[in-house]
Parts: C-alpha cells; sequence; structure tokens
C-alpha cells in the first residue's frame, strides 16, 4: 500500500491508546446550559429569543447575521434563565444564553426519521439545508459550512476531500465516528455529491486507523454510483490541516493567500459530514457533539457526546474527577488548543478535545538556541522564531512583513522547539494584535 503525505511536519507521540478503541458515551442530561452566541468564525449570531421563553430541542436560539455567520439551536427543553457576557476560551466576550434544563422532557424527545429522494436535492437545496442546521466546520476551524459549500460561480470545483486524518495528539472523536456512524458519514457524501456532481471525492485517513479504513472502505462499495477513493496517509502532523492535506490527497497546493476553492478543491470533515446526515434524515440541527476528554490529569479518559453548551464541569465528572494535580487544561488539543485559566467554561461545537496536562507533560522553557528546528519543521515555509521575537518586541507591522497571517497555528514549531519556546502563543499574540488594531 502507497501512503501519501505532505512536505515537512513533525511526528508527535499520538497520545491515542487510551481513547481509540471507547466507543462513544453519551453524558447525562446537565441540569444548566451555557450556550455562546458566538462558536463560528464570522459574525455572531444574533438572540432571537429573551429571558424566560421556552425552547424545546432543535428550536432556533440565534439567527445568522449575514453570510459568513452559523444559527444556533436548543439542544434541549427548558427555559431561558438569562443572557450574560462571558470570555470564550480564546478571551473574546461573547453572549452566552442560559437555559435551565427541563431534564425529563429533554430525555424523553425522539428524533422522528424522514424520508429523503437524493434524485430531488441540487445545490441550492443542499447548501440551505446546511445553512439553516447551524452547521460549521468540525475539524476546529469552525468556518460556516454553507460558506464553504457556496464558492463562486466561476469556481470549477471537481474535488471533495474528506478529512478523516485526526492528526492531533490525543483526540479521537472523529475517529469514533469513522467506526460508529459509517453509513451516515457515506449518506452525506451521496447529498453533496448530488448537489455538486464531484468528478472525485477523495478520503483522507491516516495509516494508524486501520479499522476505521476497512470500515469506510466496505460502506464506500455499497455506493457504486459515488466515486469515492479511500486514501491512506502516512502519519504526520499537521496533516488535517486543509492544505496540507488537499496536497497530500491529491497533489495540488493551494498558493499562500488563496482558498481551496481556487484550485478546484472543498474539503470537509468528518464529523460536519455526520451533522449533515442529522439534518436532512431527521431534521436534528447541530446540537450536540463528541469531545475526547484525556490526558493523565484526568482519571477516567472518555470519548462523550454531549449537547452544546454542556459545563465544562460536567465533563470532567462523567470521568471521575481529576487525577492528581493539573498543571494545564487545555480545549482542542496539545498542538492548537488554546490553555483555560479556569473551568467556567463550556461545550461549543468546534471543541474537539479537553485536555488535563500534569507537569510531567507541561515542559518548562529555556532561551532560544537558534537551532532552526522550527523553521525546518513549519509546513508554511515559514520563520516561526523570527515571527516570535518580533511579537515579543511589539514590531507587529514586521511580523506582518514575514508572512504572519500564513501560520495556522498548527503548533510543530513550538513541539520540536528544544527550548519549548511558546511559539505559537506569541504568533497568536500578534495575529490578534493585527486584527485589532488594523496594522
Amino acid at each position: 500500500m502507497t501512503l501519501r503525505t505532505f512536505k515537512k511536519g513533525v511526528h508527535p507521540h499520538d497520545h491515542k491508546t487510551r481513547t481509540a478503541s471507547l466507543p462513544v458515551e453519551d453524558v447525562p442530561i446537565p441540569q444548566l446550559l451555557r450556550i455562546p452566541v458566538s462558536q463560528h468564525l464570522g459574525k455572531p449570531a444574533v438572540p432571537v429569543k429573551q429571558r424566560g421563553d421556552e425552547v424545546m430541542p432543535g428550536e432556533l436560539l440565534c439567527d445568522a447575521d449575514g453570510f459568513v455567520s452559523a444559527r444556533v439551536h436548543s439542544p434541549v427543553h427548558g427555559k431561558i434563565k438569562k443572557i450574560v457576557q462571558q470570555p470564550l476560551p480564546a478571551g473574546r466576550m461573547s453572549d452566552y444564553i442560559e437555559i435551565a434544563v427541563n431534564v425529563e422532557e429533554t430525555q424523553a424527545h425522539q428524533w422522528q426519521r424522514r424520508e429523503v429522494d437524493l434524485n430531488a436535492l441540487d445545490r441550492d437545496t443542499v447548501v440551505e439545508g446546511i445553512r439553516d442546521a447551524g452547521i460549521v466546520g468540525m475539524g476546529g476551524a469552525t468556518f460556516p459550512t454553507h460558506v464553504k459549500f457556496s464558492p463562486p460561480s466561476t469556481a470549477e470545483i471537481d474535488t471533495l476531500v474528506i478529512n478523516g486524518v485526526e492528526c492531533e495528539p490525543y483526540l479521537t472523536c472523529d475517529h469514533r465516528l469513522m467506526l460508529e456512524r459509517t453509513a451516515e458519514l457515506l449518506e452525506a457524501v451521496r447529498i453533496l455529491n448530488r448537489g455538486f456532481g464531484f468528478k472525485r471525492i477523495l478520503f483522507g485517513i491516516e495509516s494508524n486507523k486501520p479499522d476505521a479504513i476497512a470500515a469506510v472502505s466496505r460502506a464506500a462499495a455499497e455506493i457504486p454510483d459515488t466515486p469515492i477513493e479511500i486514501v491512506p496517509l502516512k502519519v504526520k502532523y499537521p496533516q488535517g490541516a486543509e492544505k496540507m492535506l488537499i496536497y497530500a490527497a491529491c497533489g495540488r497546493t493551494v498558493p499562500a493567500g488563496k482558498l481551496p476553492l481556487e484550485i478546484g478543491v472543498i474539503v470537509a470533515n468528518v464529523f460536519t459530514l455526520v451533522a449533515i446526515e442529522d439534518w436532512f434524515f431527521w431534521g436534528k440541527p447541530l446540537i450536540d457533539r463528541v469531545i475526547t476528554v484525556s490526558g493523565d490529569g484526568i482519571k477516567t479518559a472518555r470519548n462523550l457526546r454531549a449537547p452544546i453548551g454542556t459545563p465544562f464541569e460536567d465533563l470532567v465528572e462523567a470521568c471521575g474527577g481529576f487525577n492528581g494535580d493539573v498543571a494545564k487544561v487545555l480545549v482542542g488539543g496539545p498542538m492548537m488548543g488554546v490553555a483555560l485559566p479556569t473551568l467556567d467554561y463550556s461545550l461549543t461545537k468546534g471543541s474537539s478535545g479537553l485536555l488535563f496536562l500534569t507537569q510531567a507533560e507541561v515542559p518548562a522553557e529555556s532561551p532560544c538556541i537558534r537551532c532552526a528546528r522550527c523553521v525546518d519543521a513549519c509546513p508554511m515555509n515559514l520563520m516561526p522564531l523570527k515571527l516570535a521575537a518580533y511579537a515579543k518586541a511589539q514590531k507587529f507591522v514586521e511580523a506582518r512583513q514575514h508572512n504572519l497571517n500564513d501560520c495556522f497555528e498548527c503548533g510543530s514549531c513550538a513541539y520540536v522547539c528544544p527550548s519549548r519556546i511558546k511559539l505559537v502563543a506569541w504568533i497568536r499574540y500578534a495575529k490578534n494584535y493585527v486584527r485589532v488594531h488594523k496594522l
């Protein structure tokens, strides 16, 4: 078997064995949900409900504010207690809708399957459905999916690349979805293909998931009318990034500053596809997600399905609590995740992991030794040590002149740095400064 890959990258220990074989479990329905109106790239959604309103599962809470925005729906039966401002994990402020949950009625709710005539679907119907469901990119970017599938009329899209890579250490939720919801995943592929008529559909899965490769291959063989090719990939990070995956899967290069659609490609994460199937066949919008809770600082690592807005404290409780001293808590993976100062946050559409790391997993920083390993590892051919140095010196214009915005914060540079310098944190700081001050 020939395994494809991209240039450069790194090989971090994957730490996946503790959860890769664990099936997804449902979290007990929380008593309270805190749902942010901004859990996607673009403009925050606008609340259409107010304090005191009763809501039910799937009911619209917030409407999209413009084209690059996404709807937010209620995952539960309950009553809105209040709408308050609180920070998101990355620090930006957002309105949160707090819902006092009627647990009994929520447990009794059943989604009813509906028939879908695939032959009657066209591009507009598919895109409208994705927009109505509030679906965003579930690989971590949270870009509104209906925007991604609305390319300009001049764009010639011929290839769909499905991202089943999940190269972030610790995280296994996509892996479990490929095993447990294979049929639904392929139904979503058929829906998209009816709307777009792709010439090629490439399903990229890294070779450390042979069971997923086998499961998807069997399911794909049962729908010969869809041009799906399973693409086994070498294990390397950050292969799940769009530009890296496109190069690995089909050999095309996305130029700097350009989008995949400009070379005829659309990329979709496996969880995003499952959400599309949920909407078209069950009428269920994106109201819950699977998250991997792991790390040496948690007693029982698990893959959990929980409603959007579930407090992180509830996820900790579902995993048996802490295991010793926790040095760092991350939402996301260890390479691209965001450190949390407290557990006073809740599950969002983009929360793929919640990690509790001990001091042994968080090494101390020392001065830069100018070894250039970060340069060798950067898949975007940048100079991370310079970008971080400019950020530390408050030279943000110079950082931007050195292609600051081409960095997608994969963390490869920080991983290989022998001094354990927090390169990504400095680069992220510079990007936020440039954005806020419109440099």
